[in-house]
């Protein structure tokens, strides 16, 4: 990314004897993005989002808790790795000399930012030891954030990336939003009434999480904005595939509990015993996988289910180009755990793929019940069976249904309309709340303005 900043200078014929007038530069908008790692086989959206944003008049630098495995990482976002801050690991010296400066600089900031934190909630202690590392870890950040001058912090998902995002904002005085997803609402909430009502704006990725974070901890509906996801329909397309007369069903997640990969299990039984044939595809790997597959082998499945394992985006693309169904049957886990809008739903019908979900969360958001594809109730297995035998022998509903989930798609969930809702989100917080540049150490920089 071009990090230099944009500039236009109009320089005014001033009379004689007066002053010149001379005009600011015009400049980006700079903002500190912090994730918990970046960039991720998982969340494809937000190095998406990063993307889109910097091709629009945002300069976006990325601070990353830990970094993850290139190996694990597709070729699409290799890039992002150049220019992203690593936080961790971090020496001792370099720990022990930024709190000692920030300590010593401003001790009263020091010990309220740290009490602060420490005091809100948390479920465990083991959370507050968290929340500790995470005071530690934004600290450290505190020169390079001064360095780069930024106008404002945003963190993806509420824990602890926004905890950095949250301490670094009280330290320098400058703004911070976050991007609140799902179980960071729902399971893992580490300080999360402290945040919502810290923060500026609170972005989230549907109105179903929107309600619950206004009802439950009684933040005013205006600090809200609801951002979807979106793909890059340039990329997820329709393409030719030579699909054999066996139907495919399609279902691509981690195998973790909310993704319902045990009912659609349950589900593909049924369309057996009812007398249809298909094979079904599982793309995914998770703490599940072993208890599915077992699954499926009492269920009789064994010739009929596939479990593929983890792949990157540029080899899922054949995949959903082969499937004639995509099948993800969102529920709540044990544990409270839950989904917003799976954006394996979203790559799917950009993908044409007629989809069988649930009404669970945000999904009726993005797929119209009889438009798109067909949604049952989350504890409905029947009725999941009844969606797919109906859409497995039917392929011209099949294509109908794809055509009009690409639509749907295109309207209100790419990553060039999300990229340019959340520049908007982020150009109305400047101007309702202009924030000053963090003070450098030593001498600050000078105003520009007029000259004499």
């Amino acid at each position: 990314m071009n990090r230099a900043s944009a500039a236009a200078t109009v320089t005014g014929n001033a009379p004689a004897g007066r002053c010149s007038e001379r005009v600011a530069p015009l400049r980006r908008r700079r903002i500190a993005y912090f994730i918990n790692m970046f960039p991720n086989l998982i969340e494809t959206m937000i190095y998406r989002e990063v993307g889109a944003l910097r091709a629009l008049d945002t300069d976006v630098f990325t601070f990353s808790i830990r970094r993850p495995d290139p190996s694990q990482v597709s070729a699409e976002a290799r890039h992002f790795f150049e220019g992203t801050t690593y936080i961790l690991p971090v020496g001792p010296l370099r720990l022990i000399g930024t709190h000692l400066r920030a300590l010593l600089g401003h001790p009263v900031r020091y010990c309220a930012v740290l009490l602060e934190v420490m005091r809100g909630t948390h479920s465990r202690f083991r959370d507050r030891v968290r929340t500790l590392c995470h005071f530690a870890e934004a600290v450290t950040v505190l020169p390079e954030i001064r360095r780069l001058r930024v106008d404002q912090l945003h963190a993806h998902w509420a824990v602890g990336s926004a905890t950095i995002a949250m301490v670094v904002s009280r330290f320098l005085d400058i703004p911070f939003t976050f991007t609140a997803h799902a179980y960071d609402i729902w399971r893992d909430q580490l300080l999360l009434p402290e945040k919502l009502h810290a923060a500026r704006l609170v972005v989230t990725c549907t109105d179903y999480n929107r309600r619950h974070l206004e009802t439950t901890y009684a933040v005013p509906a205006d600090r809200f904005r609801v951002v979807y996801h979106g793909v890059d329909l340039d990329r997820f397309h329709r393409v030719e595939s030579r699909r054999s007369a066996r139907p495919v069903i399609l279902s691509v997640g981690r195998l973790v509990e909310q993704k319902g990969f045990d009912r659609l299990l349950r589900a593909c039984a049924e369309v057996v015993r009812a007398g249809q044939d298909f094979r079904c595809e599982i793309v995914g790997d998770g703490p599940l996988r072993g208890a599915l597959e077992k699954l499926a082998s009492e269920l009789d499945l064994a010739d009929r289910v596939h479990f593929t394992g983890k792949l990157f985006q540029e080899d899922l693309i054949r995949h959903y180009a082969d499937a004639d169904v995509f099948a993800l049957l969102c529920m709540p886990a044990s544990d409270d755990d839950r989904d917003g809008i799976p954006n394996t739903l979203i790559e799917a019908m950009a993908m044409e793929l007629p989809v069988v979900s649930t009404t669970f969360t945000g999904v009726p958001e993005l797929v119209v019940d009889g438009d798109a594809g067909l949604l049952v109730d989350a504890e409905d297995v029947a009725g999941a069976a009844r969606a797919l035998r109906a859409l497995l022998g039917d392929a011209a509903r099949r294509r109908e249904m794809g055509e009009a989930g690409r639509r749907r798609v295109a309207a209100g969930f790419t990553i060039g309309g999300s990229a340019r809702r959340l520049n908007e989100v982020f150009h109305e917080l400047a101007s309702a709340h202009p924030s000053k540049p963090p003070v450098l150490d030593g001498a600050g920089a000078p105003e520009a303005g007029r000259a004499c």
